[in-house]
């Protein structure tokens, strides 16, 4: 016999009983560390619910109005915004666009809830005033979508009929960089510990759940990997010659050495959609010092959506410039395919080719006779069509 009856709770007891219920279920389990990360809080300000990323926060007549399982989902929402880092990542991105961001992201939660729980078993949308089901942001169609793509559909759709739910506190208005970076690792160190708890309550079946793509870990020291690609560029194993012989190997055998008779142009193209805004500064001032280092003998910034639409060359005396210099063009559509035809029609002949892009591409590419990476920024599904990727994270730049 039950000690207690769901109406006997108060409200915070209600939004602990639901946490605990969270953590017991052998799918939303992943989140049971965000679920007692930081504190929940009864508060009038706000319509219904919200999060700052850490701590999450109630209206008590709103939830007054909710049953057990509908205190379940609203808890989920608030700590699949926790999970997702939607609070402190994006920042640009959501500061320009806060209600069409909301929506991404509400999106992005909704349909993970769906995913695990389709027949509402488990937990249901929540009512309004009247107590029929709010008109919540949920379709199929953006079932397995990341917040970016979700976000690219809703700005290309035009003006969509929005109702906000809750409210994403933006973490970082009043955090320091230092904070949010201590906040993002708590959470990925929740993450952990819930997918340990997921693992032992559904077994096998826990690697199909959806919320596992949030615990893969990924590798963002991408400086490191930009001034590796460039290494390898320069090392200059365009011709071999045993006058003079490879010194480093003398003691065991003789091997030729390894030169270039010219660096080359090395041509970065540049995917102009809102999403990259903010990371070209970072990635530029990067590749500024890397090609002062290096010193390719140009570097060609190609501007890019469904087709080029802008050029900047610089000369060595000039990589220093390049972080301020940048002068995007473009903006609507993301064809890679038009930067190989545009290499091709120009009769341009790179050492390597650099892709900086949030990688939601239209699936048309074209092949480039060169070494190609590609730094894919917040997208892991991401595959290339050719050469390699790195990874990375806008949050943390």
């Amino acid at each position: 016999m039950a000690l207690y009856s769901w109406e006997s709770l108060t409200q915070q007891q209600k939004l602990i009983a639901a946490g605990i219920d969270i953590m017991q279920h052998k799918g939303f389990a992943l989140l049971a560390g965000c679920v007692v990360m930081g504190r929940i809080d009864i508060v009038k300000e706000i319509p219904r619910a919200g999060t700052n990323g850490r701590d999450e926060f109630y209206n008590p007549e709103f939830m007054a109005l909710q049953n057990r399982k509908q205190t379940r989902w609203v808890r989920l929402h608030e700590n699949l915004h926790k999970a997702l880092h939607h609070t402190t990542e994006y920042r640009k991105l959501v500061y320009e666009h806060p209600e069409l961001s909301n929506m991404a992201q509400d999106f992005v939660n909704n349909g993970f809830i769906y995913e695990i729980d389709p027949n509402e078993d488990f937990a249901q949308p929540p009512v309004g005033a009247d107590g029929k089901p709010l008109s919540i942001c949920f379709d199929k169609k953006y079932l397995g979508m990341s917040f970016i793509e979700v976000m690219r559909d809703l700005l290309s759709s035009g003006k969509v009929k929005y109702v906000n739910f809750d409210e994403h506190i933006p973490g970082e208005r009043d955090m320091k960089a230092e904070e949010r970076e201590k906040l993002k690792q708590d959470i990925e160190d929740a993450l952990r510990q819930g997918k340990i708890l997921c693992e032992k309550l559904a077994g096998d079946e826990s690697a199909n759940n959806p919320l596992s793509a949030l615990t893969q870990e990924r590798n963002t020291n991408w400086r490191e990997q930009l001034r590796t690609f460039f290494a390898q560029i320069i090392a200059g194993w365009d011709y071999s010659r045993y006058c003079p012989p490879n010194k480093r190997l003398l003691p065991w055998c003789l091997m030729p050495s390894h030169f270039a008779e010219a660096t080359g142009e090395i041509i970065v193209a540049c995917d102009t959609s809102g999403s990259m805004t903010g990371v070209y500064p970072v990635v530029f001032g990067e590749i500024a010092r890397i090609a002062e280092d290096v010193k390719p003998s140009l570097l060609r910034v190609l501007w890019w959506d469904t087709q080029v639409c802008g050029e900047q060359v610089f000369k060595p005396e000039q990589f220093k410039d390049l972080p301020t210099a940048m002068q995007p063009r473009g903006g609507g559509g993301t064809s890679a395919g038009c930067v190989g035809k545009y290499i091709a029609d120009k009769n341009l002949k790179p050492k390597a080719l650099i892709y900086l892009t949030d990688g939601y591409l239209d699936g048309s590419y074209t092949t480039v006779q060169t070494q190609v990476l590609w730094g894919v920024v917040d997208n892991d599904r991401f595959v290339c069509p050719q050469g390699q990727v790195i990874r990375l994270d806008s949050g943390a730049m």
